[in-house]
């Protein structure tokens, strides 16, 4: 099995079922002494974006998130999650931590995780698909309007 980076475990916690995420922090906590350095509280941050014409950075405006920061056996894990979700940025922050500190309790759930990345994936080619059925295509309302 391939051992994820933080990134892409980061972006499948982001969207997986959050029972799952609760059931790995649970099983975390009941085998490592955790502490919670920064209970999950919600703030707002500049999300940065990049112009498509002269591909110069911008900010794009602000955006609520919550986080949180555990530490577990000396590693910090961060959880951050748009929105207000303090439960989800919580266990982000356990499982975070764990993957930092290298736990194999992680290996176990190494499938799940493949699994609810298919998931997200097909949901979100089923939301591009929808997206696609409305959109104008100016080239045939330039048509249009040529024949008139």
């Amino acid at each position: 099995m391939v051992i994820m980076t933080k990134q892409h475990l980061s972006r499948i916690m982001s969207a997986c079922s959050l029972p799952l995420l609760e059931e790995i922090a649970h099983k975390i906590e009941q085998e490592q002494r955790l502490q919670v350095e920064r209970e999950p509280q919600t703030s707002l941050i500049m999300t940065k974006a990049k112009d498509s014409v002269s591909s110069q950075p911008f900010y794009l405006g602000e955006v609520l998130v919550t986080e949180c920061t555990v530490s577990l056996n000396g590693q910090l894990g961060v959880g951050i999650v748009i929105g207000k979700k303090p439960v989800r940025a919580y266990c982000m922050a356990v499982i975070d931590a764990a993957h930092n500190a290298g736990l194999p309790v992680l290996d176990h759930w190494n499938a799940q995780f493949h699994e609810e990345e298919k998931r997200i994936q097909e949901k979100y080619a089923l939301e591009d698909a929808r997206n696609a059925q409305s959109q104008v295509h100016f080239n045939t309302m330039e048509e249009y309007n040529d024949k008139r």
